[in-house]
């Protein structure tokens, strides 16, 4: 089963699983959103949810690592939300434990906001990696 979700991740198959046989054992999956387009600065955009495999439930967020794609030099701010929690991102591309013990078995969002007005932004490439155990 391993292998079978392996090769689903390296071919690209959304979203992979990866977990031990064993209860209790961690485990991990990866999500993308579709590209979107962030053009105000009083209020945040959010990719679509993320939604954890049922492997996952009744288990806690280890570790995050995320990216997206945006402008060179596009002034954004980003947070990665749970529905418990949000942290901020500190760039395009990173890896956090600051949602770490949280519910792994909720979904994840991906959410950003300009920081004055000015030209909207598109972002693609919206991915998240999640560890849990």
């Amino acid at each position: 089963m391993i292998r079978l979700a392996m090769l689903v991740a390296l071919l690209g198959g959304l979203p992979a699983v990866q977990a031990a046989a064993a209860e209790g054992a961690s485990g991990s999956w990866q999500g993308r959103a579709p590209a979107l387009l962030v053009a105000r600065s009083d209020r945040a955009t959010c990719a679509q949810p993320l939604t954890p495999p049922v492997l996952a439930r009744g288990r806690q967020l280890a570790s995050l690592h995320w990216q997206f794609s945006s402008p060179p030099d596009a002034p954004l701010l980003a947070w990665l939300c749970h529905p418990q929690h949000c942290t901020a991102l500190s760039g395009n591309r990173g890896r956090t434990r600051a949602l770490a013990g949280l519910d792994a078995g909720q979904p994840l969002q991906l959410c950003f906001r300009l920081p004055a007005a000015g030209p909207g932004l598109r972002l693609a490439d919206l991915q998240l990696l999640v560890e849990y155990r």
